[in-house]
């Protein structure tokens, strides 16, 4: 089998986990867990460099897939007018979603006081808003099995505090919530796509190295892969049929600050640095120095001093991962 090299560069040795950069350039997507060994140069086993495009249109990579149930409940729940009884039906249908709704309903986010058991009822005291968070974050991690190279569960951890960070921060610079929730859940997602359609690779790639983010794991994927996760995560936004503002927002989740011009652009790019903040226990101070600097400026007082609602804020995501 023919071999081609790949030389990992500024990457650091696992016991010393890499700190938020400072720089403004690019926003830090979030990925992975392997902490094994060092880096060194890697022999990336492969026949063929992986053409993804070519791969996907020929049939040989399969996008995910979003399971029916949770797409109709998507776009139930985007009409505000929608009945909760009827929704409260589809989701009886699905043990699996029914369960983790009953298991929010009775958590100590909304109380906890008793044992409820009625989905009638839990879908009444959670709201539409939260129970559309909860259906998207089951459904788009319910897409993917094993990932060669990728703790999953820390992986959905990082991305469900990157959705609800910006979530919180849309309304700050006027964007819609539910969009900025759904991009900082999907603006990684490609970088597992692409390990998951190219496993030898992924495996010698990214099994046993310290994690990376953003500009330098999109580096790395041009590479290894000949495509990166933002350009990937689009793609695969477009095809579920997610807004288009969602997926162009997902396709530039690594772009320079001076590219990240729409609202919804500045959400994620938030969302994804306080995750950031979040992964490596960081100050608030450090996770405000670390915002684009459109938004930081947004939670700065008159006097120059930070707003205490961005304490609040990151104090929120660092206590306890919200449940939706």
């Amino acid at each position: 089998m023919n071999t081609c090299c790949i030389v990992r560069s500024g990457l650091q040795p696992c016991n010393n986990p890499p700190s938020i950069p400072m720089k403004h350039d690019g926003i830090p997507a979030l990925t992975l867990e392997p902490l094994k060994r060092a880096p060194e140069k890697v022999e990336v086993p492969s026949s063929r460099t992986p053409r993804f495009i070519e791969d996907v249109a020929a049939g040989r990579v399969e996008l995910p897939v979003i399971p029916a149930i949770v797409q109709q409940l998507m776009n139930a729940l985007r009409n505000p007018d929608v009945d909760s009884r009827q929704i409260a039906q589809a989701l009886a249908r699905d043990p699996v979603l029914t369960s983790k709704v009953l298991r929010l309903a009775n958590s100590s986010f909304f109380g906890g006081q008793r044992s409820m058991s009625s989905i009638d009822a839990a879908v009444g005291l959670i709201g539409t808003a939260a129970l559309n968070r909860l259906i998207v974050a089951c459904g788009v991690s319910s897409s993917f099995g094993e990932v060669p190279g990728i703790d999953l569960q820390r992986f959905w951890r990082d991305a469900r505090v990157a959705a609800n960070a910006a979530y919180q921060l849309a309304p700050r610079v006027g964007a819609d919530p539910d969009d900025a929730y759904l991009c900082g859940l999907l603006h990684a997602a490609g970088h597992l796509i692409l390990c998951r359609s190219y496993p030898e690779v992924a495996h010698a790639m990214f099994t046993g190295f310290a994690p990376v983010r953003g500009v330098e794991l999109a580096a790395i994927e041009m590479e290894a892969f000949g495509i990166d996760h933002p350009t990937v995560g689009a793609l695969w936004a477009e095809s579920i049929k997610f807004p288009q503002a969602v997926a162009d927002t997902v396709g530039k989740s690594t772009r320079p600050p001076e590219e990240i011009v729409s609202a919804l652009d500045l959400s994620l790019s938030g969302g994804c640095a306080l995750a950031a903040a979040v992964s490596q226990k960081a100050s608030a101070e450090v996770a405000l120095a670390a915002l684009h600097p459109g938004l930081r400026a947004r939670f700065m007082l008159g006097n120059g001093e930070p707003d205490p609602a961005f304490a609040k804020l990151y104090r929120g995501l660092c206590e306890a991962e919200a449940p939706v």
